[in-house]
């Protein structure tokens, strides 16, 4: 893993590569996010940015003080730069830098005795530990609270099986692993449906387009399975026609 990616401690330098799998440019497209949300556990303070990275608080110090980036005083400068050489703050000299209180904070942050390189934990957990949970719900936060309600939410008020509700759930987010999609994720395939070998298969072509598709809702109102065509239109998109009158399902009540 090592020699295909790199170690960890360059993971947020890293440069994506055309060879990369999708999965793993997922994870570097989520960096600033990630970033965000760790926190530094201070060392020697040599890796750490005294000004940018959060290592005394949840925020970094040029954030917490709303500072200008192009005003601090030696913007590259390191924690370590404040720690003397018997491990101890150099109170006189961060007072030089911050306030008082700012110094305080600083101060009730404990130093190893022995020459220990920095580390990282995460931010929303009480032991440290990333947690694919906690970062979910952190995620949820980013979410603007005046965002429009997603319009399929029903989907989880349905009596049928979860794996349905989740198979619905994909469909109405474009997230079926069609051939089309599987393409723009960057894995190398023919995108071309094999039922028709004529237009690509994403979601639309699949349960519109398709000669085969239009074949079956023809045969689900001959067979009297639904009572009309739920896309009479050749133009019709799923994401649009998809509801509870266009599926023949009597409207669905709060």
């Amino acid at each position: 893993m090592w020699a295909k990616y790199g170690s960890p401690e360059h993971f947020f330098v890293l440069r994506p590569k055309r060879t990369d799998s999708w999965v793993w440019k997922c994870l570097l497209r989520i960096r600033p996010f990630l970033k965000q949300e760790m926190r530094w556990k201070v060392g020697n303070g040599s890796s750490i940015n005294f000004w940018t990275d959060a290592w005394c608080s949840e925020d970094s110090l040029i954030t917490m003080l709303e500072l200008d980036p192009s005003s601090l005083p030696e913007a590259d400068i390191k924690v370590s730069a404040f720690i003397t050489p018997d491990k101890q703050w150099d109170l006189p000299k961060l007072r030089d830098y911050v306030s008082t209180d700012i110094v305080q904070l600083i101060q009730s942050i404990p130093l190893p005795y022995t020459d220990v390189s920095d580390s990282f934990c995460w931010g929303y957990t009480g032991s440290g530990d990333f947690s694919t949970k906690s970062a979910t719900w952190r995620a949820h936060e980013y979410i603007g609270r005046n965002q429009a309600d997603w319009q399929f939410k029903w989907i989880w008020n349905l009596d049928i099986m979860p794996k349905i509700k989740v198979f619905l759930w994909q469909l109405c987010h474009k997230a079926l692993p069609s051939r089309g999609t599987l393409l723009r994720r960057g894995i190398q395939l023919d995108p071309l449906c094999p039922a028709c070998n004529t237009e690509i298969e994403d979601t639309d072509h699949i349960f519109i387009h398709c000669p085969m598709a239009q074949k079956v809702w023809e045969m689900a109102v001959t067979q009297q399975w639904i009572s009309t065509h739920p896309f009479p239109r050749s133009g019709s998109s799923l994401h649009n026609c998809i509801s509870w009158h266009s599926i023949g399902i009597p409207d669905y009540q709060e």
